[in-house]
């Protein structure tokens, strides 16, 4: 086989808690050293931090190695194990199928070489493709039984950045973050839009705990959720009392959402008695609705789905 003047290293993990990447970094090291000790020239590290191969969400650095397997800039693979590249049957298969096309056979692994040119090594890439495939879903399936339970017990569901207003264990309150969820809950209710309360804490420099400013939205999550109530929420649904204190009551908590709902409701009627300034430029009107006084009878607008009535001349 010739010697690949023109390599791609890949490197993949799929959870980098820290965000320190000293996972794909160990990774790319021992690549570089099997390249080296093969007399294999790299010509580009590909690297995927904090990136699952199962879930199928686009991989960035994947999606440009394959582009450039494709445009024939490289002319092997070199990965820790294989799967680092696959997780997926159906991914392997499109690998396989680009590699052919472009003439790449040569993938070298720290555990074990595959080539793709022939039957017997396609064979063992799909065995361990499907391999790989069912331990991911057995790990899934366990992760979701995990957080099924900590749900029930009422226990905090973990992630990489702690909830404002509460300590990294998710347990205790920061008294200082603690008040002015009360203070933002209690300026809510008495009829204070997010966008205010978010330029408040703005101007008074609180910023979320990621370090960035607050957007109504990130506001908007942050007053719905039960967690400040003292409530245990499963995939947005409320399953009981949570193990940690809540900041402000139930009570609070259900005004607050029913207030949002009702203003959500609101935007939608001020949204459909909007003037469709895209297409037509007639005045909508919700559908079954009366056009308003001086306008003609309804039409329907070409904008999808949409009733108009046309403006008055």
């Amino acid at each position: 086989m010739t010697t690949p003047r023109a390599a791609a290293i890949y490197a993949r993990i799929s959870s980098d808690q820290d965000g320190r990447g000293l996972g794909v970094a160990r990774q790319v090291e021992d690549c570089r050293k099997l390249a080296s000790g093969r007399g294999w020239a790299v010509a580009e590290e590909y690297v995927d931090n904090d990136v699952s191969a199962y879930s199928g969400k686009t991989r960035p650095a994947y999606r440009r190695m394959l582009a450039d397997l494709a445009a024939g800039e490289r002319d092997a693979v070199i990965v820790y194990n294989l799967d680092r590249l696959h997780r997926r049957p159906i991914e392997l298969e499109e690998f396989a199928a680009l590699c052919e096309r472009a003439g790449v056979s040569q993938v070298a692994t720290v555990t074990a070489d595959i080539d793709l040119g022939n039957y017997d090594g396609l064979f063992m890439a799909r065995m361990f493709a499907a391999f790989a495939a069912k331990e991911s879903g057995r790990r899934s399936a366990r992760v979701r039984r995990k957080m099924q339970a900590n749900a029930a017990a009422g226990l905090p569901h973990g992630g990489s950045l702690r909830p404002f207003g509460y300590d990294e264990t998710r347990m205790v309150l920061v008294e200082s973050e603690a008040a002015i969820i009360s203070q933002l809950a209690a300026r809510f209710l008495a009829g204070e839009s997010l966008r205010s309360l978010a330029a408040w804490l703005e101007d008074a420099g609180v910023s979320t705990v990621a370090g960035k400013p607050w957007r109504t939205t990130t506001l908007k999550a942050v007053l719905a959720s039960g967690r400040i109530a003292g409530l245990r929420e499963h995939q947005g649904v409320i399953v009981g009392p949570a193990a940690w204190p809540g900041i402000i009551t139930e009570e609070q908590h259900r005004r607050i959402r029913a207030l949002m709902q009702q203003k959500g409701r609101r935007d939608d009627e001020h949204h459909a008695g909007m003037r469709c300034r895209a297409s037509c430029g007639a005045a909508s009107a919700a559908p079954g609705s009366t056009p308003p006084p001086g306008a003609s009878a309804a039409a329907m607008c070409a904008c999808p789905g949409r009733i108009m009535a046309a403006a008055a001349g």
